[in-house]
This record gives C-alpha cells, structure tokens and sequence, in this order.
C-alpha cells in the first residue's frame, strides 16, 4: 500500500512526495547509481542506456524501484491498484517499468511513452511480495518532471493517462474516470464486451477496470482524502507542507484499525494490514534548473527526518540484488528498531526524543546542510533516540500482536 502526490501549478516548481508501503521487515535502501545497475534487470526486458544518475529507494530484494528521480528531473512514483483482470504468476512488475523509465528518459512526456509501450509490449505479473509471494497486482503511475506531471493506471495491458493540473493524489485504486487525456485503444471494447460498461458515454476507465472489494480493503479513498487534505491550503508548495501528508496518521491511532486509512502507515498482525508499512519515503522539488530531493531512507517517516538526497554515489551508495538482514551499521534498521519499540506505546516513548527530533528536522530543511553530516548525524541521534523511548516502560502488548512482531524479528535476525 502506498501514497503518492503531485503538485503541478500553472508556474513554478512541480512537486512531488510519495510514501512506499510494503511489508514491515522489507528494508528499502534509498541509492543513487550513475551508468549501468547493478545487477542484470529481469531477463525479457529491454536494455536502455542510462541518461545520467538515478536515485531510487528500492526493496533490497528487487531489482525495481518503489520511486525515483533522475538528475534531469524526472520522477516516477508507484502504487499497487487491484483490478478485475488476473495478474499472471510470471510477468513483470510496475516496479521494474518505472526504473527502465527513470534511467532511460529526460522528460517526463518520454517517460510516459516507455511506460505505455513496456504495458502494452509484456505482462505484469510473478511474486510482488518479499515473503508473500501470492501477493501480485496492477500499478499505477505519477510520472513527472519540471514541466508537467501525468498520472498513468493500467490493468493488465490496458492503460489510462490523464495530465496534472494542479494537485494530484493517487493510492491503490484506480483513479482516472471518463476525464482521461489519453486511452488504450481496446480498453472501451475490452470492458464492453465483458460487460463493464454499457456505453462509449459511460466509460470510466477506473468503474470499469476496478476491482471494488480490494480497493476497498485497501483503504484507498481514505488516504487519498488525507493528502488530498493536507495540501489543499499549500498555495506556495514548501518541504514542510509534504512532510506534513506523508506523516498524517488520519483519525486511527498508529497501526490501529482495520484497514490502512492513513499516508503515514504501520504494520499489525491484522491480514488487510500485514504489508502496510510505510519503509521509505521522499520528497522532490522540480525546477528547471535541477532538482531537489529529501528523503529519509527509514521506514515510520512520522518517527523519522527528511534529509538532503543529492546525486551522490559515495552518500548513497548502489547495492546489490540481496534478501537484506539486520544490519547495525545501516540506518534503515537501526531506525526499524526505534520504530518497533515506540510501536509499544506511541505517544509515551515518541515524547521523549519529539523536540530533538523537529529540530534536526528543521535543520535538514537549510539549504546549508551538509548532506553527508546529516546522515551521519541521524545514524546517531536514532541510536540515542531508541535508548531514551526504552526508559519508558510499555504496557503489555496484546499477544497477536507480540507474535507478528517476534516472528519479523527472527526472520531478520533483529535483536529484540
């Protein structure tokens, strides 16, 4: 589950946030890789000469990327949406779509037509879960860049695009109605003649294609109206204002609740909620003159910082394809270890590091941050964090949910 939004005014910068939900023990590694990836894309699709550095935050696992931005602006962001057509058991992910697209394209107009030509040309499909390998889906796209921004949904090989104007939030579930810019040439007869729709007046590709039950247990138009929200007042877009949405728990208490009903979101033992973690999160600002991005390469972004994301190899190095473990030296799980323990008693042990917290946030937002003194400086301040949240004792935790907890732990070799 995830959010992702785009603001596209009539002048000034494009600006785009997104928040990849994904399986709680899913460490999602923020990179940035300059020529050719590490590791062979998946074997069937096409190669494509980089057009320069890419960040990508990716699922350690993955060859894909849940987002990214490249040095020419270009920003593509992807959600899982639950349609009415099967999803094959082998395929290709949306995922794998979009870094072709970030690492071969300089406009976000190019961007959208790799995007249509790989939907049309192969199938989506095969294992989209870390350990849940059942779990597969269609994607949907906002793809954008200093000049403009589209949002781009499909089903199967069907697809719709619509361009942004203004604000734009996508979640998982189809969006675009009978106001779309651009549409696959079958999909009105496709969903004729399965009787989807009745008329070529009627056609609303997301009614259409939409499987109603999982996008309703996926909570989409929930979090959808709580983006929608959060910047319906942002005239003068600022980082601020995204971190805003991306960290809004909606009226649930963290990782209460039956469905995931907000951007900012945690794990439970519940089924409809088991890959429902927020694992990464960024924000881009898009100007022609290059763009600006923050990310906080953590999981929990309510627990976490934005920090300065430049097109650094050193700062943010590539990985390789691997089935990641716990690792202290890394910040995506130091951090997950915070997480977990605040998860215990939200509020109580959250108050402890808030303040400090906000102003190292508050400090990462300067265009005079240092960025490599800024990672550095979170690595410590978690560890420190997490030791002042464990002084507050926690009441008990419900059995269910102590046994999810401990069986993400030993799959990871996480300490306790």
């Amino acid at each position: 589950m995830c959010d992702t939004v785009v603001i596209a005014p009539e002048s000034g910068p494009v600006w785009f946030a997104k928040n990849s939900d994904r399986e709680p023990s899913e460490a999602q590694f923020l990179e940035c890789h300059d020529g050719p990836a590490l590791g062979a894309a998946p074997s069937g699709l096409p190669s494509r000469t980089p057009v320069g550095r890419t960040l990508l935050s990716r699922p350690a696992w993955m060859w894909g990327c849940e987002m990214g931005v490249n040095e020419h602006g270009v920003t593509i962001g992807n959600e899982a949406v639950f349609t009415r057509l099967p999803v094959p058991k082998a395929g290709y992910t949306g995922m794998d779509f979009q870094r072709i697209a970030l690492e071969a394209c300089r406009t976000a107009d190019d961007a959208l037509e790799q995007l249509i030509e790989l939907t049309e040309r192969f199938q989506q499909g095969g294992p989209m879960g870390h350990r849940n390998r059942m779990f597969r889906y269609h994607s949907s796209f906002i793809v954008a860049d200093a000049a403009r921004a589209w949002v781009f949904e499909t089903a199967g090989n069907f697809w719709a695009a619509k361009r942004v104007r203004g604000v734009a939030t996508i979640s998982n579930a189809l969006t675009i109605e009978d106001d779309f810019d651009r549409v696959h040439s079958g999909a009105y007869a496709t969903a004729r003649e399965r009787g989807w729709v009745k008329s070529a007046k009627a056609f609303s590709f997301a009614k259409a294609f939409s499987d109603p039950v999982m996008s309703l247990l996926a909570g989409a138009s929930v979090r959808r109206a709580c983006t929608a929200r959060s910047l319906a007042g942002a005239r003068e877009p600022r980082a601020r204002d995204f971190i805003r949405a991306l960290t809004d728990h909606g009226a649930p208490e963290p990782g209460k609740g039956l469905r995931s009903e907000a951007p900012c979101a945690h794990a439970s033992w519940l089924p409809t909620r088991t890959s429902a973690q927020t694992t990464s999160s960024i924000i881009a600002r898009l100007d022609p003159s290059g763009p600006t991005v923050w990310g906080t390469g953590t999981s929990s972004p309510c627990l976490s910082v934005f920090k300065p994301a430049p097109f650094d190899t050193a700062l943010l190095p590539p990985r390789a394809v691997a089935d990641a473990r716990f690792d202290a030296r890394q910040l995506w799980w130091v951090h997950e270890r915070l997480h977990r323990a605040c998860l215990a008693d939200y509020h109580a042990r959250r108050v402890t590091f808030a303040e400090d917290r906000e102003r190292f946030q508050d400090d990462c937002l300067q265009e005079t941050i240092d960025p490599q003194h800024a990672w550095r400086e979170h690595l410590v301040l978690v560890d420190e964090w997490l030791g002042r949240a464990l002084q507050v004792k926690a009441p008990r935790v419900p059995l269910p949910t102590r046994l999810f907890w401990s069986r993400q732990a030993r799959a990871t070799s996480m300490p306790a």
